[in-house]
């Protein structure tokens, strides 16, 4: 059963693009050709003066019931008048349908029809072209019906023969019509669909280009609040620390005001950075690099103590390198978490562990909660900023998880990242800032 279907198939469907290359047949590369109307007007003429000139010395006549020089005069305008009618056919179908038919009845009836019925087929075949298969059908029944009944009144010897061959010879120019009406429907039914389809695909790549677009400002927007919160939290704990004892003690006032000069250039020039991508389409990769990884959680957690949040990092397991775009996210979501601290319960510790196993790198964040004079514990964090956000949207881009709430009178942040795939993924160290 599916060699008998896949035969049926490959009889029935034809490839354009695949017909292109091959030596088609004789009637397909004439259907295929576009002829112009110079030559067509050509085919028409040399087509009704075969038909007019040879028809007489080919087809055996019969007596015609009327005869005599006026008949026979009357007989012949007629004839040129009905051929060259035939040649307005595409111009005017129907008319010169009309035409045609009224004299070939006349002259059948008398049984001087000569080629008269190859002008009507003529002239039926270029109506039924341009009707719809209902209509086509009904004028060719009223065709082959006046033929027939021509044919019957004018008599002769040869009538019933003549009659069938004549009728024959409508359907056949009814044929010919309804497939040449059919092709030309199927044609513009696959422009149609080429239209449609190539509408449909640039509506797509339209789509894909305001995804990447939208994915797009959603990354600069991460990246800028890495860079924008982080450095707002350590300048404003520390200028907070700077006004309060600027009159008592300034050494440590202007300690505050060198942290924050040095939070506030290095910012700056991480978002000059980011700035310049964004101005320029051109490869600022290295212009980039190093891109930060889970090897600089000592240098973070130091400038995190400079913010009033003291810290230490722990390992379990043997560290090893994760891909740029891994390596980054877990860095984005450890930074994240204790600038999370800073801004809501520093002065406090906090502690960092990353552990290294077979399957997955796991990632805890915790803090002890607010600890300076007057505030309140356990202050809630209801995990609805765009820190968490981005944080579990960096977890799942690596098929991850994050969990985030209250532990004790601090908070918690738990993380991992999947290794089993990180190393076959073709993620770019960029995407993995999401």
């Amino acid at each position: 059963m599916p060699a008998a279907i896949t035969r049926a198939t490959v009889g029935t469907v034809h490839d354009p693009e695949l017909d292109a290359g091959l030596d088609l047949p004789l009637v397909r590369r004439l259907a295929a050709h576009h002829f112009t109307k110079a030559q067509l007007v050509a085919i028409d003429v040399a087509t009704v003066a075969a038909i007019t000139l040879l028809f007489p010395l080919v087809i055996t006549r019969q007596a015609p019931k009327v005869s005599g020089t006026a008949w026979d005069t009357a007989g012949w305008v007629a004839y040129t008048g009905a051929a060259l009618a035939t040649l307005l056919r595409r111009r005017l179908p129907r008319a010169t349908l009309a035409a045609v038919l009224v004299i070939a009845v006349a002259a059948l009836c008398l049984r001087a029809g000569g080629g008269m019925t190859f002008l009507v087929v003529m002239a039926l075949y270029s109506v039924v072209t341009v009707s719809s298969r209902r209509a086509s059908l009904v004028v060719t029944s009223l065709v082959a019906s006046a033929i027939l009944a021509a044919n019957l009144v004018g008599g002769g010897e040869m009538v019933v023969p003549s009659a069938i061959g004549s009728v024959a010879f409508v359907l056949l120019g009814w044929l010919a019509g309804e497939n040449t009406r059919a092709s030309r429907a199927y044609a513009s039914q696959q422009a149609e669909r080429a239209a449609e389809q190539a509408a449909a695909a640039e509506a797509a790549q339209a789509e894909q280009v305001r995804r990447a677009l939208a994915d797009e400002r959603a990354e600069i927007a991460r990246e800028l609040h890495d860079i924008v919160a982080h450095a707002m939290s350590v300048i404003a704990v520390r200028s907070g620390v700077a006004r309060m004892v600027i009159d008592t003690d300034p050494e440590q006032a202007r300690e505050a005001l060198t942290i924050i000069e040095t939070t506030t250039r290095r910012s700056l020039r991480e978002m000059r950075l980011l700035v310049g991508v964004l101005r320029d389409a051109g490869d600022h990769a290295a212009e980039l690099s190093p891109v930060p990884g889970l090897g600089d959680l000592d240098r973070l957690v130091a400038t995190m103590a400079e913010a009033g949040v003291a810290g230490d990092v722990h390992i379990d397991g043997t560290a090893r390198a994760l891909p740029p775009a891994a390596d980054l996210s877990a860095y984005r979501i450890v930074q994240e978490a204790l600038t999370n601290v800073v801004r809501h319960a520093g002065p406090t510790r906090a502690r960092v562990q990353i552990g290294y196993r077979s399957d997955e790198v796991s990632i805890e964040v915790t803090d002890d909660g607010p600890s300076g004079p007057g505030s309140p514990p356990g202050i809630p964090r209801t995990g609805r900023g765009h820190g968490l956000i981005g944080m579990r949207e960096r977890a799942a881009l690596f098929g991850g998880q994050l969990a985030a709430g209250p532990c004790a009178a601090g908070f918690r942040v738990e993380a991992s990242l999947p290794t089993n795939s990180l190393h076959n993924s073709d993620i770019p160290a960029t995407e993995g800032a999401r």
